[in-house]
């Protein structure tokens, strides 16, 4: 049986109020809700991180969240991720 891969919040996110209650991981997913306190906008990525703490594999999505407001975003990784490789994932604004 796989062991689920968990999925943090990094700091962007959390700096911003941002927060989340669920998420699940399948295959090529990985599907998180997220809430809010504050207007929330701006490119997202999730990265899946190896065990050496490195990014293997990214995917994006546009956050556009009001005040309290709240959305299920699903971030699909491309095919030639090496999910076995993969121990964790991290969700971040991209850097501007």
């Amino acid at each position: 049986m796989e062991v689920e891969k968990p999925v943090t919040l990094g700091a962007s996110l959390t700096e911003k109020k941002i927060t989340m209650t669920a998420y699940s991981v399948e295959e090529l997913d990985v599907e998180v809700y997220l809430i809010t306190e504050e207007i929330a906008e701006g490119e997202l990525f999730a990265k899946a991180i190896n065990a050496n703490g490195q990014e293997i594999g990214r995917a994006k999505q546009i956050l556009a969240l009001g005040k309290d407001d709240a959305k299920k975003l699903t971030f699909t990784f491309d095919a030639e991720l090496d999910l076995g490789k993969v121990v964790k994932y991290v969700i971040d604004f991209r850097k501007q």
